[in-house]
């Protein structure tokens, strides 16, 4: 085993090692190539940048502390002729937190090289081994020296996503800044987009060594998934965080493989895009959108005063002026077809890195899964192309939960559909040996964003240890085998034994979770299955733990299904399943059936108001079977309660079960929406509404008479 132990190196860097082409004589290293970043180990190693065309170029790479600050010395000499335009960075420190006895060295190389017509110059070196040595870069032209230094040799990984991989809101922020001393551990960060293929990154970007004073500004993420690796792994981690919030799937694509998906709805959004960047291009055809743009707000002034006079004459209060919004470039908006792709993962496409870490979908949950059946699959075949590796590693982690945690999960799936766009990531990798999705629920709080962003990435970081780099750790808590019908129960089988995972509550109300001991035939309560017949309808099931066949398994059954064809889990835009396996880590969301998911609605801007009709007529048809399942439920359960009076059962859980069915009577009765729809579309389930009221009303009083509690 390897011997670890701590020192410390002290540098002098007068100077920021990142300057611009024109302030170094037109010679410059891409931007991804700053003081403190991590190359990848065990690949070739691509270093590329700019000069005038037809110069010729060296560039150096080596761990020769002498070479290396001579560089540093000649480039600080040179950038110092242009105080102005630099930004001093003083002297510092650089802690090399792991350093083996005998390290490996990375040999001197040297390469030469002419700038092409473009100017764009690039060499490869030789791969190396994970190295916390010291390295520095250096390209010189002539008389022209441009250095970078205290590059680390190590693991990169690629963050990408929306904001739930971007954000960095810890939940215990000053304890977890307090302990990042982690000066192995390597971050950069920006956000672009632009419609067309990048060559290199727009932004100032620079690498930054994880440390207390550092660690706020990492997202959350990527930090806590970049330190399991770095304490696990022991060599350096670099991680790129390209995350924006509130992206789609397709800005994640490259454009030709948009191209190549043959349906209506993408091919609508690419030529609407294309005429959008096409008009911004033109000329003349920007001059026409601007020229409306303005006589749409001259005539809104003109509105607006009437409707001031209108107000006055009715003593009513002025109205807000309300003017349209300008027309914003779509070359740089935020989810165009291939926009953040061409502007963040294009740039450094050379650059050698270990795997994509993805956390995407909740933009596309909102009626847009439609889309993201064709476009979610292009996403890993994307940076795969990018990066010119067929095999390289894509983890996708799921998204949590959203909206009302005790919506209806028919109505939310069909209101947003959480659950439709889960199923569409797994299976898009269930067949691919070199990606996985990796569920994340519960993990104490299943929120969009979760407070407790640990368990994201601890369940992240134990896919990479297992399928990536091969450690003896288990990283899928449980897999679903098959399913059998016997008896009108539904039964399933998964590849180890089922155990369930359950919340509880302290005094301070914060929500926790422990995990059960494999439970004994019959006593568990398995949460979040659903089960439907041949009509295709779903309900609520219960689960508990049994055997079949000398297997243990999952016993489903519904009072309300009578012959049972197909099941689910975790199909709510905010799971409540309880099930884990190894590790303690979540089910995903699966389903046994195959039937077609309701059709996303269409967000062009001509058909938003029929999007919008579209949509609501959704929610009312599931809004009305969610009603039409609970008023069947209270049926059967009500005979049931009654059998419970003439046995004896305990006086307190009568009078509890009385009083859930007399709260989803009540919720009927009181919600506006609800009940309107009721006595306007059912009128004969406001007459059962009201018998079943009469009815527990009655047995509440025979309840009452139960001496005891």
């Amino acid at each position: 085993m390897k011997s670890i132990v701590l020192t410390c190196i002290a540098l002098l860097a007068p100077f920021s090692a990142a300057i611009s082409a024109a302030e170094n004589g037109d010679l410059r290293l891409a931007k991804i190539f700053t003081d403190n970043m991590v190359l990848q180990q065990q690949k070739p190693i691509a270093v590329w940048g700019w000069a005038k065309p037809g110069t010729k170029v060296s560039i150096t790479i080596t761990q020769n502390r002498q070479s290396g600050e001579k560089a540093v010395t000649a480039y600080s000499e040179q950038t110092k002729r242009r105080p102005a335009t630099l930004r001093a960075t003083g002297e510092y420190s650089i802690k090399i937190q792991y350093v083996e006895k005998h390290p490996p060295r990375l040999p001197t190389q040297i390469h030469h090289v002419i700038t092409d017509e473009n100017g764009r110059w690039q060499v490869r070196f030789q791969a190396a081994q994970a190295s916390f040595q010291p390295t520095w870069i250096i390209a010189s032209s002539d008389d022209v020296v441009v250095a970078v230094q205290n590059v680390l040799i190590g693991e990169i990984w690629v963050c990408a996503g929306q904001s739930n991989m971007g954000w960095g809101n810890f939940n215990r922020k000053d304890r977890e800044a307090a302990s990042a001393d982690f000066p192995g551990l390597r971050y950069i960060a920006w956000e672009d987009s632009y419609y067309k293929p990048l060559d290199d990154v727009r932004r100032n970007i620079h690498w930054q060594e994880c440390s207390p004073e550092t660690a706020e500004r990492f997202s959350a993420v990527p930090y806590l998934y970049g330190m399991f690796l770095h304490r696990y792994l022991k060599v350096p981690v670099g991680v790129i965080n390209v995350a924006r919030g509130g992206t789609l799937g397709q800005t994640w694509c490259l454009r030709d493989e948009l191209t190549n998906i043959d349906t209506p709805i993408i091919k609508r959004v690419l030529a609407d895009y294309d005429a959008e960047t096409a008009a911004w291009d033109d000329p003349q055809q920007l001059a026409t959108i601007m020229a409306e743009w303005e006589k749409s707000v001259e005539a809104a002034k003109v509105e607006h005063q009437q409707r001031v006079a209108r107000a006055k004459a009715d003593g009513k209060p002025e109205p807000r002026l309300r003017l349209p919004k300008k027309p914003a470039d779509p070359r740089s908006g935020w989810s165009p077809p291939a926009g953040l792709f061409n502007a963040t993962i294009m740039p450094i496409r050379h650059l050698g890195i270990r795997g994509v870490l993805y956390y995407q979908g909740e933009n596309n949950n909102f009626m847009r899964w439609t889309r993201y059946e064709s476009t979610f699959p292009k996403v890993p075949v994307s940076f795969r192309q990018a990066f010119g590796e067929k095999d390289l590693p894509f983890g996708c982690i799921s998204q949590p939960g959203w909206g009302n945690f005790d919506l209806d999960p028919e109505v939310a799936t069909v209101a947003e559909g959480y659950a439709i766009v889960r199923d569409i990531q797994r299976r898009a990798l269930a067949d691919d040996p070199h990606a996985d999705m990796i569920a994340t629920y519960p993990t104490g709080n299943s929120y969009i964003h979760p407070a407790e962003k640990l368990p994201v990435a601890e369940y992240a970081s134990l896919w990479a240890l297992a399928k990536v780099y091969q450690k003896p750790v288990q990283h899928v808590g449980n897999t679903y085998r098959e399913m059998k019908i016997k008896d009108n129960k539904v039964y399933l089988f998964f590849d180890i034994d089922p155990i369930v995972r359950e919340r509880w509550k302290d005094v301070t109300k914060q929500a926790y979770w422990q995990v059960l001991p494999c439970p004994r035939e019959g006593n568990a309560a398995f949460k979040g299955f659903i089960i439907a017949g041949k009509d295709q309808r779903w309900y609520p099931a219960k689960g508990r733990h049994t055997k079949l066949d000398d297997n243990w398994c999952i016993e489903l059954t519904s009072d309300l299904v009578s012959e049972p064809v197909a099941a689910r889990y975790g199909w709510a835009n905010w799971p409540t399943g309880n099930m884990v396996g190894r590790n303690r880590i979540p089910m995903p969301t699966f389903r046994t059936d195959n039937w077609p998911v309701p059709e996303g609605v269409n967000y062009s801007k001509e058909a938003q108001d029929k999007s919008k009709q579209q949509l609501d007529q959704l929610r009312q048809v599931a809004q009305r079977q969610a009603l039409d399942r609970k008023i069947r439920q209270a049926q059967v359960d009500l005979p049931r309660l009654e059998t419970e009076l003439y046995r004896g059962n305990a006086k307190g859980q009568i009078q509890s079960k009385l009083a859930r069915l007399e709260a989803i009577l009540t919720e009927m009765e009181t919600d506006k929406w609800l009940s309107s729809r009721i006595r306007g579309d059912h009128p004969e389930l406001a007459k059962s509404i009201k018998a079943l009221q009469e009815h527990i009303a009655t047995l509440k009083a025979q309840a009452d008479a139960i001496p005891g509690k």
